[in-house]
């Protein structure tokens, strides 16, 4: 079709007009020249697209256009006495020299003896917004809304491409994994505009301190990965993660606040075992290693690095057999409690008992609460655990006072955990066993250490002082630990003041230790707070403790963890 010429448009059939009507309503453009390049028919969409050549100016010649059309048509199908149909895009420049894409049908009809010589119908829709509104979902389906950065899907696919090239690339694949420490306390504390802006920082800075040829994702929450090629061996891979460290640590500024940030980083790198799996696979262990490494580096105190290493495969290994185990533990009753009295440092005699859980494995022996009671918070399974231990203590206490062994003053002191503080319903649950075991709200009380009301989210703040309005007593746990546990008697309260073992005057503890002790019992006592001793393990330690005015104590010396029918309720000394 060497050039196209106008000629009359053929009569308007009913049939032909409604189909006009059609591609109008649907904006189509439609045109139709003969095999020798005559224009035959057009509407008025189709007049627009593929204006007749001798009313066009450069930018818009209908030629040019329908040159550009037919020229992505395969030029068998133009040739071939059958004709047929092709379907393909096609871009044009708008009449505002913007890009456009439009979709595009070609009808191809060989007729010998039609004037024309047959003739080929174009059809067009404009889907420039589809292909955009498809390129920006593609984009939202890779990448993180908050920094802009690839998502957990597409580091994983970028992470398996990168594993299967690398022999082609020569070294080993590393991934460093980056989680910003307190970050649930910043947005808890300040709000999640502050953490998102925070987490936008962090991928800003994080993009400047890697190499050009490394890449930088989002997994979610508080954590971020680097995906190092070409890495020669695993000392590059810890210097690349130390510089990140120092990178992102320090003090920042965000809408006018100052805030002190750190990040800990976790660094796997490929070997023969993750060569060996499938690119897909191997890609989820290598990113699942690097977060046992962060794991490990949070653990020895936050600010550091880690490499993976077999010892941490072997920890991990037990640490997953474990929790396993633990979700079916409860269920087939390998789990039981032992009750510690606790003693009136004037009277001697056992005015509270703190429920402890035990877990007797069925192969691997009585398993110590250090090690489960982690494994526990971290997978969920602390919840169900921790309200069978408050139904035990409550069952317990009833038992004590029907048999005649503890008063009715006497109190079970039972240790809760975040995600029951967190639940709305907790507080009724709590009241309800009161109800069916028929203790006093004083009877019970609920122990929290201070990671577990520290910086958190406002439904543990509720239920903490729901807990109290109704009379329940909250002991704040092992204080003396952390750098934060002052304010949280102003800011949250409590009624019970347990000093951890640490502080509680152990062996070799001077007088000035003696006066901290007794500054913080008055301090207590002022804000109508009682004050437990805890790990009291010497006499003159006890002592001590008794001239400082604590007025509970509890440890091995007065009274070891027990099973509830031999509670002991005198102190034997």
């Amino acid at each position: 079709m060497s050039s196209i010429t106008s000629a009359p448009s053929p009569p308007d059939t009913e049939p032909l007009r409604q189909i006009r009507l059609l591609m109008d309503a649907d904006q189509a453009a439609m045109i139709v020249v003969g095999i020798d390049g005559t224009l035959i028919d057009s509407n008025a969409a189709g007049d627009h697209l593929f204006p007749d050549p001798g009313l066009s100016g450069p930018q818009h010649d209908g030629r040019h256009r329908i040159r550009n059309v037919l020229e992505q048509v395969p030029q068998q199908l133009l040739g071939d006495p059958e004709g047929g149909v092709w379907k393909g895009e096609i871009d044009f420049e708008n009449e505002h020299l913007a890009h456009a894409t439009w979709s595009a049908t070609v009808l191809v009809r060989h007729e010998a003896t039609a004037p024309n010589g047959g003739f080929i119908a174009v059809l067009c829709r404009d889907v420039s917004d589809e292909r955009h509104r498809s390129t920006e979902l593609a984009h939202l389906l890779q990448h993180d809304p908050t920094t802009g950065l690839l998502n957990r899907s597409a580091a994983l696919d970028r992470t398996a491409d990168a594993l299967e090239r690398i022999d082609e690339d020569g070294g080993e694949v590393a991934i460093l994994m980056i989680d910003v420490d307190r970050l649930r306390d910043v947005n808890d504390a300040l709000g999640h505009e502050i953490g998102d802006r925070l987490l936008a920082s962090t991928a800003k800075r994080l993009a400047t301190a890697v190499r050009p040829s490394d890449l930088v994702a989002r997994l979610g929450g508080d954590e971020f990965v680097v995906l190092c090629r070409k890495v020669n061996d695993a000392s590059v891979a810890m210097d690349l993660a130390d510089r990140i460290r120092r990178a992102l640590t320090g003090r920042l500024t965000i809408r006018q606040l100052e805030l002190d940030v750190s990040v800990s980083v976790g660094v796997s790198v490929s070997d023969d075992e993750i060569r060996a799996s499938a690119p897909a696979a191997a890609a989820v262990q290598l990113v699942s290693q690097a977060d046992t490494a962060v794991h490990a580096a949070k653990q020895a105190g936050r600010a550091r690095t880690a490499m993976f290493t077999s010892q941490l495969r072997s920890k991990a290994k037990v640490r997953t057999e474990l929790a396993a185990a633990l979700s079916r533990a409860l269920r087939e009753g390998e789990l039981d409690v032992e009750y510690q009295p606790i003693f009136s440092a004037v009277s001697e005699r056992a005015e509270a008992a703190e429920a402890l859980v035990r877990w007797s494995h069925p192969t691997r022996g009585r398993i110590p609460a250090s090690d489960f009671i982690p494994v526990a918070e971290e997978t969920g399974v602390i919840a169900p655990i921790g309200d069978w231990v408050l139904q035990q203590a409550c069952a317990a206490t009833r038992r004590w006072i029907d048999d005649g062994v503890a008063g009715q003053r006497f109190a079970v002191h039972v240790n809760i955990s975040r995600l029951q503080l967190a639940n709305p319903s907790f507080v009724n649950r709590v009241v309800d066993l009161l109800r069916e075991y028929r203790l006093r709200p004083r009877q019970i009380v609920l122990e929290a250490r201070e990671a577990t009301l520290l910086g958190e989210a406002d439904e543990v703040i509720r239920s903490v002082r729901a807990l109290r309005r109704v009379g329940i007593r909250v002991a704040l746990d092992n204080f003396g630990t952390g750098s934060n546990a002052l304010s949280l008697i102003t800011d949250i309260g409590a009624d019970v003041l347990k000093l951890d073992g640490s502080l509680a005057l152990p062996s070799g503890a001077s007088e000035a230790d003696t006066r901290v002790v007794r500054a913080l019992v008055l301090l207590a006592h002022a804000l109508n707070m009682e004050v437990v001793a805890e790990r009291v393990t010497g006499l003159e330690q006890l002592r001590r403790l008794r001239a400082a005015g604590c007025d509970l104590v509890q440890g091995h010396l007065v009274g070891k963890p027990c099973p509830p029918d031999q509670l002991i309720v005198h102190m034997d000394l």
